[in-house]
């Protein structure tokens, strides 16, 4: 069976980063939950920022025909 646990190695800048995000967060939390709460708020930043890109790109599209008419 996979361990559901892996020991990473970070940089003691980024550390200290990670504890002040972890200081920020209203409730208490253990450094592997900050991270997983990190990963999570930057996936759906990332989504956020895809579906802005296509909906920009719709619009860019729709414009290059409509000048073309």
């Amino acid at each position: 069976m996979k361990s559901k646990w892996h020991n990473i190695a970070i940089q003691t800048k980024s550390f200290k980063e990670l504890q002040e995000i972890q200081k920020l967060i209203p409730i208490r939390a253990s450094v592997p939950q900050v991270i997983e709460w990190l990963i999570k708020v930057g996936q759906q930043q990332l989504a956020t920022e895809e579906s802005e890109l296509l909906e920009n790109d719709k619009r860019t599209e729709s414009d290059k025909i409509h000048r073309s008419i």
